[in-house]
C-alpha cells in the first residue's frame, strides 16, 4: 500500500507537470519543471532533453473489496471528427493521442478512457489526484522532439502471408476459399464484408441495494468471439468468403446463445468440429492485417462486431449499412432482416443467424444503396422504405419467429430481427434489383 506521504504528495495540486526537462551531467541527474525549466532552456548551458506528458493510468479505489479496484486512463488527445453525445460520454470516431497526431493540435485536450467510453475532461480533472480514491499507477512521458513524427514504413513490410494460408485444408464442405496470393492482394481500395457471432463466457453480476431494493449491474455479461466471417466485397468472386473462422475458446462457455449466434457446442470443440477452428490470436491477426492494409470494413451494425472482436477501426475505413439507410429526421435505424425483405425480396435469419449470410446481405444492401445514389433517387427510396416500415412495424409482415441479435453490454448498435417467410417487395419500386455488375444477385 502507498504510504501516507506518497499519497499526500500526489494529491498536491499541480504535482504532476505536463512538461519536464532532464539534464544528465557528470553522472548526476537533474529534473526541472515550470519556471525552472523555462529558465534552463533560456540559458542553454546544458544539453537538456525535454519530455511532454502523454498519459496516465489511474487506479480508482472503489472502497468495496468485492468489486476490487478499477483502472482508467487519461490521455492528451485530439479528434478531428466528433459523433455527438450519448450516455453522458462523447463518442469519438477516431481519437488520437495529440503527440502522435500527424499535425500537432493547437491546444491540449485531455480525455478519460474508461472501458469503451471516451469523455473529454479538463487538464485539472485529468491530473488531479485524491488520497482516498484516485491515485496514479502508470505515467507516460515522451521526448518532445519526437512528438508528431510518425513512421509508418513498417506497414510496407507487413507480413500478410496469414491471409493466403489455409490452416485446415482438409475441412470438408468449406464455406470459404482463401485469397489468391498473386491475384488478390487487399489494399486501401479493397472492400471486405464482415459479420461475427459470439457466445457468453460469464454471467452478469447483479447487486441489490439494501436501502432502495434496486437492482444494479455490477459487472455485465462477458462475451467472446465465436465466429468471424469475411467476404470479398468486389471482383469476380464478390460475396465469397475468404475467412470463416470459428474460435477455440479456452474459457468455459456458459451460454452458446444458439438462437442468435447459430453456434452449438460441437462447433467449438476441437474433437468434434467440422469447421475451421483457430485460436483467437489467429483470427484477430487476420483482422489486424486487413485493418493495417487499409481495407474498408462493410457490414450492418458494425459497432457491435468491433466490440466483440475488440478492435478499433477508423471511421474512414467503415461502411455501415445501418448508417447508409438511416435518416436523422426519422430517428430510427433499420434491421438487416427488414431491409433484406424490403429491398432485396430475401428472407434471412429464419431460424438463427449465420455470419456469412448476414455479411453477404449487407454487401447486397450496399450495392443497392449505390444504385439508388447513382440514379439520384436515394431520398425518395428512403421515404418509401420508412413508409413501408411504419405500415408493418418495421418487421416483415409474415414473420413467424424473431431472433434479434442481443446487444453486447454497453453497446447501442442496431439489432437484427429474425426472418420470416413470405417476403413482399415494397410496391413503390419493384424493378430495383442488384445491377448486372454485381456478383451477389
Amino acid at each position: 500500500m502507498p504510504s501516507e506521504e506518497y499519497r499526500r504528495l500526489w494529491a498536491t495540486p499541480g504535482w504532476l507537470p505536463e512538461e519536464i526537462g532532464v539534464i544528465i551531467n557528470n553522472g548526476q541527474f537533474f529534473c526541472y519543471e515550470g519556471e525552472e525549466l523555462r529558465y534552463q532552456l533560456q540559458r542553454g548551458y546544458h544539453d537538456m532533453s525535454v519530455y511532454s506528458l502523454t498519459g496516465v493510468v489511474v487506479n480508482i479505489e472503489t472502497g468495496q473489496p468485492s468489486r476490487g479496484n478499477h483502472l482508467v486512463a487519461v490521455a492528451n488527445g485530439k479528434s478531428s471528427k466528433i459523433m455527438g453525445w450519448g450516455d453522458g460520454y462523447l463518442k469519438l470516431t477516431h481519437p488520437t493521442v495529440a503527440h502522435s497526431a500527424p499535425v500537432a493540435p493547437n491546444e491540449s485536450q485531455w480525455y478519460l478512457l474508461n472501458d469503451f467510453h471516451i469523455k473529454p475532461v479538463t487538464t485539472e480533472e485529468a491530473l488531479t489526484f485524491n488520497t482516498s480514491w484516485k491515485m496514479p499507477s502508470v505515467i507516460t512521458y515522451q521526448r518532445k522532439e519526437a512528438n508528431n513524427k510518425l513512421d509508418a514504413t513498417w506497414k510496407e513490410k507487413l507480413d500478410t502471408s496469414l491471409l493466403y494460408v489455409d490452416l485446415r485444408p482438409n475441412v470438408p464442405d468449406k464455406t470459404y476459399r482463401t485469397l489468391d496470393s498473386e491475384a488478390e492482394k487487399p489494399n486501401s481500395d479493397t472492400i471486405i464484408a464482415i459479420d461475427t457471432e459470439f457466445v457468453a463466457i460469464s454471467k452478469a453480476e447483479v447487486m441489490i441495494e439494501s436501502e432502495t431494493n434496486e437492482t444494479r449491474i455490477v459487472r455485465p455479461v462477458v462475451h467472446a468471439l465465436a465466429r468471424a466471417s469475411v467476404l470479398r466485397g468486389s471482383g469476380h468472386d464478390e460475396g465469397l468468403a475468404f475467412i470463416d473462422d470459428y474460435i477455440h475458446i479456452r474459457e468455459p462457455v456458459i451460454d452458446y446463445v444458439t438462437a442468435y449466434s447459430g453456434i452449438v457446442p460441437e462447433d467449438l470443440d476441437p474433437a468434434r468440429t467440422t469447421h475451421n477452428l483457430v485460436p483467437l490470436k489467429i483470427a484477430y491477426k487476420k483482422m489486424w492485417i486487413l485493418l493495417n492494409l487499409g481495407c474498408k470494413f462493410l457490414g450492418h451494425g458494425l459497432k457491435q462486431d468491433f466490440r466483440v472482436i475488440n478492435i478499433h477501426v477508423p471511421q474512414d475505413q467503415i461502411i455501415d449499412t445501418s448508417d447508409l439507410f438511416f435518416s436523422a429526421a426519422r430517428k430510427r435505424k433499420l434491421s438487416l432482416q427488414f431491409l433484406a425483405w424490403c429491398l432485396l425480396k430475401e428472407e434471412i435469419q429464419l431460424e438463427t443467424h449465420d455470419s456469412i449470410e448476414d455479411a453477404k446481405t449487407a454487401l447486397k444492401l450496399y450495392r443497392k444503396y449505390q444504385e439508388f445514389l447513382d440514379a439520384g433517387i436515394l431520398e425518395a427510396m428512403l421515404q418509401d422504405i420508412f413508409n413501408k416500415g411504419s405500415a408493418h412495424n418495421f418487421k416483415p409482415p409474415t414473420k413467424q419467429s424473431r431472433t434479434e441479435t442481443p446487444p453486447v453490454e454497453g453497446g447501442s448498435g442496431p439489432t437484427t430481427p429474425g426472418r420470416r417467410p413470405g417476403a413482399l417487395f415494397m410496391g413503390s419500386s419493384p424493378s430495383w434489383t442488384p445491377g448486372n455488375s454485381s456478383r451477389v444477385r
